[in-house]
């Protein structure tokens, strides 16, 4: 990560200023993100004693001008940026028919519009400088799956999936490479939900199940340094759980056809063949 330049959303704690720590020690120039200026401050001092090659910017990735802003410091500090992570993130857990609207925009505006927003700014530097760099998404099981109580988070999340999927598309002929990481790491963010999935499961007298037995956030920095140094396939979304690594897949189309073995299946083809004036075989 010599003479390389990361900017890293979100990162004044948790996975965020893991990473930060990561690519500092490794050698890259830092650009640090928060929405508050002491924690953002702390963070760069921590930081400068790695090395002084480390700024900060206080802003929110809600804000389109913030994102703008926060790639601009890139550019004014170190005349250039590499590396994109896009890890600022909330969560307003909440079951769908109680959540707020104002629940719903702050999750999506930080997770989905955020990541759009910074994004953007950074894929118009690196073609004007001619850099082929990397951007690092933060998604989530809850957005391959969906997850009860986070319609919000979830519904954010896959949108990052395909946010990414499509990225990778449009940039591979300029050579900036995207992926996306879901991590599984206990921090401020993800605390709550362990704590309620234990609850759940405490009820029905079962162990929480073993993807919540959460790694750390310096196992997900330890992802994105190997992601940045062998630059696999570009569009590849990852999970990461302490020493265990996986690859989400995309969605995979399956039609559905009168051999299926599956009798809804079964009925749901002959139905519509049917409603069509189609015979189908008994």
């Amino acid at each position: 990560m010599n003479n390389k330049v990361a900017v890293i959303t979100g990162s004044t704690q948790g996975i965020g200023k893991s990473i930060a720590r990561r690519l500092a020690q490794e050698g890259a120039s830092i650009v640090v993100n928060g929405r508050d200026s002491d924690k953002v401050d702390g963070a760069v001092r921590e930081l400068k004693q790695i090395h002084d090659r480390v700024s900060g910017v206080p802003a929110s990735v809600t804000s389109d001008e913030d994102c703008k802003r926060i790639i601009e410091k890139a550019i004014d500090s170190f005349g250039r940026i590499d590396v994109l992570i896009n890890n600022a993130g909330v969560t307003r857990d909440r079951i769908s028919y109680k959540m707020t609207i104002q629940e719903w925009d702050e999750v999506i505006e930080t997770h989905l519009r955020g990541t759009f927003a910074c994004t953007k700014y950074t894929v118009c530097t690196m073609r004007e400088l001619g850099i082929k760099g990397t951007i690092i998404n933060m998604t989530s099981k809850s957005g391959m799956e969906g997850l009860v109580g986070q319609l919000n988070y979830s519904a954010a999340k896959a949108g990052i999936n395909g946010l990414t999927r499509t990225l990778a598309k449009e940039l591979e002929r300029m050579g900036i490479d995207v992926y996306a990481i879901a991590p599984v790491a206990e921090t401020n963010m993800t605390r709550p939900v362990i704590e309620m999935l234990k609850r759940e499961a405490d009820k029905q007298g079962k162990p929480i199940p073993d993807e919540w037995k959460m790694g750390s956030p310096d196992d997900v920095a330890l992802l994105v340094s190997v992601i940045l140094e062998k630059r696999p396939e570009t569009g590849s979304i990852f999970s990461v759980n302490g020493d265990k690594i996986g690859r989400w897949k995309a969605p995979v189309h399956e039609p559905i056809l009168f051999t299926s073995v599956n009798s809804t299946d079964n009925a749901i083809f002959h139905s519509f063949s049917q409603k069509r004036g189609i015979n189908t075989p008994k």
